[in-house]
């Protein structure tokens, strides 16, 4: 029962607090609204005597602004009238000294005018005797036109009787062209073939250049020394071979070929410089791919 009456007590006694609190804070808003009115109150008092202050200055400026800007145009008026009085001046002068070289250059024209028809009166005395020079040298020119005429038909025959002589000369010419590309071809073929060099040949290299990751090998011979596609050769060295390869690529002086793998040790190639190279045979072909080369070569004959 004690710890209820307690309770209720403080409880009685917190409700009293809050209410006062509640009522505390409510004057305090009331006091801050009546400053906030009269702050307010003030501040439109002042206002309405800035505007007042604003038209009277507004009122003063505009006059002052009327007055200067009369003085200004005043200004210009006079600034502009005395513009055109120099200008006026000037044209004058300007047009008085026009007028002067007016009269000078027509003076000088006249003098130019009086010796140029002197000078046309000569003229037209020597033109009268060239017409009557050139009246009698009629039949002269007539004679020449006729010769040249006549020169003219004949060269028009002459012309005629070569162009019929060159109608087949396209014909005889491309036959004549045929013939000497296959005459060079046969030559190049029979130069670049390399039946000289047999097997068990072989010839001296002092360099090369060498790809082991592709397997590629440069050599410095080529077809004029015998070396042609397809054929394989032994590379020695100190009378011990070293690996075997086969031509791939070749032209008159240098070739390309690729290295037979799994045979010899290649990689003494990149510490010799110089060599033996022993032919030793040559890849046969199989019939069919012979006829195929064979007929390619023909079309390549007769497109030529």
């Amino acid at each position: 029962m004690k710890l209820s009456f307690l309770f209720n007590g403080l409880s009685v006694l917190a409700s009293t607090v809050c209410v006062w609190q509640i009522f505390s804070m409510t004057g305090k808003y009331d006091g801050e609204h009546a400053r906030i009115s009269e702050i307010l109150k003030k501040k439109e008092t002042v206002l309405l005597e800035q505007k007042e202050l604003n038209k009277e200055h507004a009122s003063r400026y505009n006059r002052e602004r009327a007055k200067n800007q009369q003085l200004e145009e005043e200004k210009f008026e006079a600034t502009i009238e005395e513009s055109s009085q120099s200008k006026a001046k000037l044209k004058s002068e300007s047009l008085i000294s026009e007028l002067e070289n007016q009269i000078k250059e027509t003076e000088q024209q006249i003098i130019a005018s009086k010796l140029d028809l002197q000078s046309g009166q000569k003229d037209f005395e020597n033109f009268r005797a060239k017409d009557a020079q050139d009246a009698n040298e009629l039949p002269l020119l007539e004679a020449k036109k006729n010769d040249i005429i006549s020169s003219t038909e004949k060269y028009r025959f002459e012309i005629s009787e070569f162009s019929r002589e060159l109608e087949n000369y396209d014909k005889v010419t491309n036959i004549l062209k045929l013939h000497y590309s296959k005459v060079i071809d046969s030559l190049f073929d029979d130069k670049s073939s390399g039946n000289w060099l047999k097997k068990g040949d072989y010839l001296s290299v002092s360099s090369l250049t060498v790809d082991l990751d592709n397997g590629l090998i440069g050599l410095p011979v080529g077809k004029d020394d015998g070396v042609a596609i397809d054929k394989i050769f032994a590379i020695r060295t100190g009378g011990s071979d070293i690996c075997k390869i086969i031509i791939t690529h070749s032209e008159f002086n240098r070739s390309i070929a690729s290295i037979v793998p799994l045979i010899g040790k290649p990689s003494k190639l990149l510490s010799i410089d110089k060599f033996e190279l022993f032919l030793l045979g040559k890849i046969e072909k199989p019939e069919e791919e012979k006829e195929e080369t064979s007929k390619s070569l023909d079309t390549l004959n007769v497109d030529l």
